[in-house]
C-alpha cells in the first residue's frame, strides 16, 4: 500500500528522548493513527521551532511527514503544554505513570479516539488541581476495561454468582472479584464493599466528572495495593515510573 508523504494528527506527547545532539524521538499517541513514533529535528536546539509542542504530554497537532522507518515531526501547533504538572513534581510523577502505561499497553498504529479522549482528559485533570491517585487508580481501571483486560466487578469469575454488599474476593490471576464462597476455596485477597463501589463508579465516571473526586484514604490505600498488582500481571515489565508514585 502507498504511504501517504504528509498528513496531520491530533497527538499527546507519551515519550520523549534524544537522538543526537539536536534531534530527538517522540512517541505520540495520536486520535487519527495511535500510538506512533517521529523524528523531531533540531528540537534539542535553543531556537527550534518545535520544541514548545514536542514536550512531555503536550497537546498539539501535528504535520508528520512519512520516512524510512521513523515518521518526521514537520510542523508543531501547541493547544496545550499542561504548565502546572511541570511545576509540581508529584503531579508530573503521576501524568508520567498514565503516559508509560498507555504506551506499554497499546500496539502502534491502533486508533482508538475514546482512549485518546480519556488519556487527554486525565491529564487536564492532573493539570487542573484533581486528586492525582483518584484520577489514576480511574485511568488504570478505565483503560484496562477498554482494552479487554477487566477487572470483572460484577459477578464472581468462579461461579458467576452476582457481587452484593457483602463479603468478597479480589483474585488477579483469575481477573476479578469472587463472592465470599470462592474467595474463601481459593484464598483471594479480601476486597471491602467501599473498595469495591470505587471501583465501579470509577469505571462509570466521565473522566472530567472524576477529576472532583476524591477517594478517602483507607479506600484508596487498598485500591492501590490491589490495582498496582493487577495492573503489573498485564504488562511485559514494571513500569519505572510507578516507584515515583505517592499516595
Amino acid at each position: 500500500m502507498r504511504r501517504v508523504r504528509a498528513y496531520r494528527v491530533s497527538s499527546l506527547v507519551i515519550r520523549h528522548r534524544n537522538l543526537s545532539e539536536a534531534d530527538g524521538i517522540v512517541t505520540l499517541y495520536t486520535r487519527e493513527r495511535g500510538k506512533l513514533s517521529a523524528v523531531a529535528k533540531g528540537v534539542r536546539r535553543a531556537r527550534s521551532k518545535l520544541a514548545g509542542g514536542t514536550q512531555l504530554f503536550c497537546h498539539a497537532q501535528m504535520q508528520l511527514a512519512a520516512g524510512r522507518s521513523l515518521e518526521i515531526v514537520t510542523q508543531v501547533q501547541p493547544l496545550e503544554v499542561f504548565y502546572h504538572l511541570r511545576e509540581d513534581m508529584r503531579r508530573y510523577a503521576h501524568a508520567s505513570y498514565v503516559a508509560e502505561l498507555l504506551d506499554s499497553l497499546v500496539h502502534d498504529e491502533s486508533p482508538d479516539p475514546p482512549l485518546f479522549d480519556l488519556m487527554l482528559a486525565t491529564l487536564r485533570g492532573l493539570d487542573n488541581g484533581g486528586d492525582p491517585p483518584t484520577l489514576v487508580r480511574g485511568f488504570e481501571l478505565k483503560v484496562l476495561a477498554r482494552l479487554g483486560y477487566g477487572p470483572e466487578m460484577t459477578h464472581c469469575v468462579i461461579c458467576s454468582a452476582a457481587i452484593g454488599a457483602g463479603k468478597a474476593g479480589f483474585s488477579i490471576a483469575q481477573g476479578g472479584t469472587m463472592c465470599g464462597r470462592c474467595a474463601n476455596a481459593h484464598g483471594a485477597a479480601p476486597l471491602a464493599p467501599a473498595a469495591l463501589r470505587a471501583m465501579r463508579e470509577m469505571v462509570e465516571l466521565p473522566p472530567e466528572e472524576l477529576a472532583k473526586r476524591r477517594i478517602a484514604k483507607a479506600v484508596g490505600e487498598e485500591l492501590e495495593r490491589i490495582l498496582r498488582p493487577f495492573v503489573d500481571y498485564h504488562l511485559a515489565r514494571p513500569l519505572r515510573s510507578a516507584e515515583f508514585l505517592g499516595s
